[in-house]
């Protein structure tokens, strides 16, 4: 699976054996090139599935309610509030839980496996850790394998307030150098928030050897810039400038399992 960015290259990744298909949508998603609903149920393709990234309040969670049967037109939604969950649970749409820093655990991991399709597997683990999970699941679950970890996420306009106070000049995205732990962010923002990535990528290619692929549903791929040539050289075993993430070192930010 891929997240897509740009339309003109969908029958460049189809061609190379890809055949689930990412979007990000208006309204509903942040920190991802988005599209309305209208373009997507006019693309010729299949198996779409729906990035619905976004905190709902009230008034949020009521206009999806409204257009609820027009995403029941599509394969599946990947999500992070309940809210989509509890909205959509009696469709036949196949529902995956995606929430970026909660899904590091088996126990979490098989409770929402019993309510949805499937879960991501947290970003934020190590090799032996996602080796324990994928053994111990209870369905096939969704690796991202080549992207930018996701950092946090604030329903504030961050970058705006800041220009504001400084009286700089605004722009939707922008890159910060933090100088104790001299890490990039990419910083992304819309009227919807703020979305904050490391700016560096991460890939997982390489440890596909380890993993049980039996126990994966997809393979995920979110480019985050990179063009088609980029992500059909990487896959094809070139070379870019990334990194393994967590695989070969543990968070500091994640709190231990009280219990095996």
């Amino acid at each position: 699976m891929i997240n897509i960015e740009n339309l003109n290259e969908l029958d460049k990744y189809k061609k190379i054996g890809i055949n689930n298909f990412l979007f990000a949508v208006d309204l509903f998603s942040i920190g991802y090139n988005s599209f309305s609903i209208e373009t997507l149920l006019n693309l010729n393709i299949d198996n779409i599935y729906i990035l619905i990234n976004r905190i709902l309040d009230c008034n949020l969670t009521d206009k999806l309610k409204e257009v609820k049967y027009l995403f029941t037109k599509f394969k599946g939604i990947l999500f992070e509030d309940i809210a989509v969950y509890n909205i959509f649970k009696d469709t036949n749409l196949e529902l995956i839980m995606n929430s970026s820093h909660f899904l590091t655990n088996i126990n979490t991991i098989n409770y929402w496996c019993n309510l949805v399709k499937s879960t991501t597997i947290s970003n934020e683990l190590t090799k032996e850790e996602v080796m324990y999970i994928l053994n111990k699941t209870n369905k096939k679950l969704v690796l991202n394998v080549i992207g930018k970890n996701n950092i946090m996420y604030s329903r504030r306009t961050l970058l705006t307030n800041f220009n504001e106070f400084y009286k700089l000049n605004n722009n939707e995205c922008a890159i910060i150098r933090e100088n104790v732990s001299k890490n990039e962010f990419l910083i992304k923002e819309n009227e919807y928030g703020t979305y904050i990535f490391n700016n560096k990528y991460y890939n997982l290619l390489p440890y596909l050897k380890y993993f049980n692929n039996d126990k994966i549903l997809y393979y995920l791929i979110c480019p985050n810039g990179l063009n088609f040539d980029s992500i059909n050289d990487i896959l094809n075993g070139e070379s870019f400038s990334s990194d393994s993430g967590f695989m070969e070192r543990k968070t500091i930010y994640k709190i231990g399992d009280k219990n095996d």
